[in-house]
């Protein structure tokens, strides 16, 4: 670990926006790689579907990288409350939740139907029944680790951090938007009974 943190800290010296990009990239991957280990393509019988994981190391390298690291620079440098670091690191989080996530998963979905060639309509229709529970779940799990990040991590390894958070987070995202839109929506509430019958027995207990 040390080593690596070592090759990243001097790549991020000589060569910032390559290493986020390339490292990026390599993450999103393994978040689709989780993905289809999991959960199976029926459609193709189990066989590992490489230009999948290609769009995901796509999305994540050449599309999200490049804007995500110049808007954590931007935030960083625009909120500043000298004095109040947990303040400084909420209001952080709230700008990014508020501003970059909507529009970052709509990024997402457009250039995943982009990249598999779809047409504006069926794009548009992936937008309309995704994007919104989508929303939901990243509101349950983004909050609290920006405010970590924003809080503790110094600015140039906010990225990495997220990265390395985000590859289950990535792992949903790819199945979720390589799921049929019916069979998605019941997968989903089919895990939000679990949770909600887990959460039953805890209070039980």
């Amino acid at each position: 670990m040390s080593s690596f943190y070592k090759w990243y800290s001097a790549m991020m010296t000589s060569r910032p926006i390559l290493t986020q990009c390339v490292t990026t990239s390599v993450l999103f991957g393994a978040g689709d790689f989780i993905a289809q280990r999991a959960s199976p393509d029926r459609e193709r019988d189990g066989k590992y579907d490489y230009v999948r994981t290609a769009r995901m190391c796509f999305h994540g390298g050449v599309v999200f990288a490049p804007v995500v690291s110049q808007w954590y620079r931007l935030i960083s440098t625009r909120i500043v409350l000298p004095g109040r670091p947990m303040a400084e690191a909420c209001l952080r989080m709230a700008a990014d939740q508020l501003v970059w996530a909507p529009v970052g998963l709509a990024s997402f979905y457009v250039s995943m139907g982009v990249l598999q060639l779809h047409s504006w309509k069926q794009i548009k229709e992936e937008l309309r029944t995704k994007w919104y529970p989508t929303m939901v779940g990243n509101y349950m799990v983004w909050p609290a680790v920006q405010v970590l990040n924003f809080r503790l991590i110094p600015l140039d390894y906010r990225l990495m951090f997220v990265n390395i958070v985000s590859i289950a987070w990535n792992a949903f995202l790819s199945w979720f938007s390589s799921t049929p839109i019916e069979e998605a929506q019941r997968e989903l509430h089919e895990v939000e009974h679990f949770v909600e019958d887990m959460e039953k027995q805890i209070k039980k207990k």
